[in-house]
């Protein structure tokens, strides 16, 4: 039994030149419309990753449902399934957690 070495890394190459910028070039930006366009940002990437968590429990349950109908080619994809369904909830659950503890804090906060 020989262990077989691990490869070693190669060179990047020769890197890009870095230009310097300039105030100049920088677009003015409106503190109202940055806001907006901020918030719809977010608001949009917390729905589509509520989205994708709801996907995985669709799969999930479309899974567990050809568990129990006999259906199964593959039991490890439907394990695989049942287990990212349960991560990401465990996960949005922990994440909606620690938004609840920072939003009770502030209203703690005195003025």
């Amino acid at each position: 039994m020989s262990i077989q070495p691990i490869a070693p890394i190669m060179p990047l190459g020769p890197l890009s030149p870095i230009n310097p910028t300039s105030l100049e070039s920088t677009p003015n930006i409106s503190s109202g419309d940055g806001t907006q366009k901020a918030g719809g940002d977010f608001s949009k990437f917390l729905s589509d990753a509520l989205g994708q968590v709801n996907a995985l429990q669709t799969n999930a349950d479309a899974a567990s449902m050809q568990l129990a109908t006999g259906q199964v080619q593959d039991m490890s994809a439907m394990m695989v399934a049942i287990e990212k369904a349960s991560l990401s909830m465990s996960l949005t659950v922990s994440v909606r957690d620690k938004v609840l503890d920072a939003y009770n804090q502030v209203m703690r906060m005195q003025m």
